[in-house]
Parts: C-alpha cells; structure tokens; sequence
C-alpha cells in the first residue's frame, strides 16, 4: 500500500496495526522525520521525496495507491497518473480524493503556502471536473475511472470529489 502526501502518517499507521505493509511518501523533511519517529515503530516506512521524481526513479509496485488531500491534487495528473499506473500491480488500484473544483475555475492553479511571515513560497494544485479527471485516469491506461462528487454533510458546504481507477 502506498499514500502519495502521507502528511501526518495516521492513516498509514491504521493500515500498518491491520497488518498491511505500507509506505507513505512527502516532500516535507519535517513532516517525514515526525511521521517516522512517531509510526514507523509500527513497520511504516516513509520516503521524503517529490512525488512523482520518486515514482519515476523507484520501480516499486502496490496493490493499491491512494492520494487523500495530497499529492494527487499538486501533482500534473498527466504525469503522476502515467506513473501511478506503471506502479500498480495487475489488478491494483488507485483513488484520490481533494476538494472538486470551483466552478470555471479547471487546470492548474496556483497558490502561496507557508503563510505570509517569510520567504514565498508557492506550489500547484490542480481542479478539473469529474469528467476530467476520469480522461486523464483513462490516458494514464487506468480502467474503470470513476469520480464523482461528494456532497458534504451539510448543504452549502464543500463536498469531497473522489477518483478511483484501476489498472488491468
């Protein structure tokens, strides 16, 4: 099993205490140093590297690959989805989860992280409509894809939009 933006590791350490070998990968050397010391006692191993420089140089394959609210949402799905996809084994599968996106507002966007009290800093994040995301999963040779939007427990708060595809 294998989290793309593991962030604080917790659900990497759930899947470990079900006995399932699973590895988380980060680009903070902070958050991976933290996650390290307080999961790996449980067999988690975790990589401090940009997501898709990672899957490009590493040849290791999983049953399954998730992103929730991570990676999958700052990385071109044109080109993590590709490399997801060589990561899987036959069978594999992948699902991401992020905030849909504003209406009209598709593509890559950017955005300022860390605050405003030092240097700037800034990333990507990517929002397409399910539809979208479904060809980009497609392009990748993932079958299947579906993504949807789900709405949010309360009306006229944010829902979740979630992507599953699967290789064959």
């Amino acid at each position: 099993m294998l989290e793309l933006g593991c962030g604080t590791g917790r659900a990497l350490a759930y899947l470990a205490q079900q006995g399932i070998e699973a590895t988380g990968i980060d680009i903070s050397p902070v958050m991976v140093k933290r996650t390290a010391e307080t999961w790996g006692p449980l067999g988690v191993r975790f990589i401090c590297a940009e997501v898709i420089e990672h899957l490009e140089s590493d040849a290791t394959t999983s049953d399954a690959i998730y992103s929730m609210f991570g990676a999958a949402w700052f990385a071109d799905p044109a080109r993590l989805f590709p490399l997801v996809a060589r990561r899987l084994y036959p069978g594999g599968v992948f699902v991401f989860s992020q905030p849909p996106a504003i209406p009209g507002a598709y593509g890559p966007q950017g955005m300022y992280k860390g605050g405003f009290a030092g240097p700037a800093m800034f990333t990507y994040r990517y929002s397409y409509t399910p539809d979208a995301w479904e060809d980009f999963l497609s392009a990748a040779g993932l079958t299947d894809p579906h993504v949807r939007v789900l709405d949010a427990p309360r009306p006229s708060h944010i829902g979740t939009l979630i992507g599953t595809a699967q290789r064959r």
